[in-house]
């Protein structure tokens, strides 16, 4: 056989191959919303995206749900008939589903979503997992808001309750990688953690707890000073005395048992 033939025989049974391959689509809605299909952005229809979204991050849902969901003002009947336009015009925006449809409504196999992906990650990590590599910023935790400028209820409640899942699954391995010895990673774990959340205590109480580890004592002073100073001015109170104690404990060498949560109030700062 000529050497023409065989290339041509090799890109015809690639060509074979690449279409007979499934395609796969990745929904992104942390950092606001996009849809690839194969590394290619897909458009679509503005009214669908609420649909792919709402499925995106709660995976599977009934159908009433859905439309009850997405319509909360409209009549359950005008709902479900815009429940069915909504995926008519889904299942027009791609060759491939896009949705499954039995009793449930989900995404389609060959579908993936960046929301699945940090929930499995934050999982994974509160569960008592550490990664073999962690790798600066943990991408997987790290990620955007939940579809910045969309402002349904469904949204709003869902961006506060994955901000809560990154941020608990961000302390949580920062202090696993501690515990480890794995200061430096702890450190980008936590000051992850911190950069979402600046004002909250217990991601600062982790950063503080490297640095100590470390004996890096200036750096955890100065978490400490700069932690509080944002407090006293964005929110006109102070860190609990545990923390303050967290931080004179480590100075001298001893140790501070971490408070139960009662007794973890927060006191006001003097004027």
């Amino acid at each position: 056989m000529a050497a023409h033939e065989v290339a041509q025989d090799l890109r015809s049974g690639a060509q074979e191959t690449e279409s007979a391959r499934p395609a796969r689509y990745a929904l992104r809605l942390l950092g606001g919303f996009a849809l690839e299909r194969d590394g290619r952005s897909v458009a679509v229809p503005q009214g669908a995206r609420r649909l792919l979204a709402y499925l995106g991050v709660r995976q599977r849902c009934a159908r009433w749900e859905a439309a009850g969901t997405l319509w909360p003002g409209s009549h359950e009947e005008r709902a479900r008939a815009n429940l069915r336009t909504m995926l008519w015009r889904l299942h027009r925006a791609t060759p491939e589903p896009l949705v499954e449809e039995d009793d449930r409504l989900a995404l389609a196999t060959g579908v993936t979503c960046d929301v699945a992906t940090l929930g499995a990650a934050a999982t994974a990590l509160l569960a008592g997992g550490v990664p073999a590599g962690v790798g600066v910023g943990v991408p997987a935790l790290a990620t955007g808001e939940l579809l910045p400028g969309w402002y349904d209820d469904w949204v709003l409640t869902e961006r506060e309750r994955l901000r809560q899942t990154q941020l608990h699954a961000l302390e949580a391995l920062a202090e696993r990688l501690t515990a480890q010895g794995r200061l430096s990673e702890a450190v980008q774990v936590a000051l992850t953690a911190v950069h979402l959340e600046p004002l909250r205590e217990s991601a600062t109480r982790v950063l503080i707890g490297v640095h100590l580890a470390e004996r890096n004592l200036n750096e955890a002073v100065r978490r400490f000073e700069l932690f509080r100073a944002d407090l006293g001015r964005e929110l006109g109170i102070a860190p609990t005395r545990w923390l303050e104690q967290l931080v004179r404990a480590g100075l001298t060498g001893a140790s501070v048992p971490y408070p139960a949560p009662a007794a973890a109030a927060v006191s006001p700062s003097p004027r």
